[in-house]
């Protein structure tokens, strides 16, 4: 993929970005907590299994990331293929997931779930092509 000058370090600024899945008939994007600092490497979200994102990409896996250049007027897209993490990974990354949202557990010894994780996945997202749009007047 061809780095797109400018986009590495607006990326690393954008803490949300939007996550666009395509379904049979719609595509749909939302917002997502951006904890990636580079566009051009493998980048995960976390999600729970029963979201429509997670029934999306089962059926179809490519994935659109969406995020606001620094110039007026501009933003960038990112198009991947997404593929689900291993159970064991997913429960890693959950965890650090919960304590950046949730601080106020860090004293404890313990977390909501700890040995069920079942229900949380970690997307992966590969990135196979980038492109800056320009919006006009």
């Amino acid at each position: 993929m061809n780095e797109i000058e400018g986009m590495a370090e607006d990326f690393k600024q954008s803490r949300v970005i939007y996550f666009t899945t395509f379904s049979d008939r719609e595509e749909i994007s939302r917002p997502m907590t951006n904890f990636n600092e580079n566009p051009y490497k493998m980048m995960w979200f976390p999600t729970y299994r029963e979201t429509r994102k997670v029934k999306d990409i089962e059926k179809n896996p490519r994935v659109l990331l969406t995020f606001p250049s620094s110039k007026k007027k501009e933003y960038y897209e990112i198009e991947g293929k997404a593929k689900f993490e291993t159970e064991e990974i997913a429960a890693q990354k959950w965890r650090w997931w919960y304590l950046y949202w949730h601080p106020g557990q860090r004293n404890r010894f313990w977390f909501p779930g700890e040995t069920h994780y079942s229900n949380r996945v970690i997307i992966n997202v590969y990135p196979q092509s980038a492109r800056i749009v320009r919006k006009s007047e």
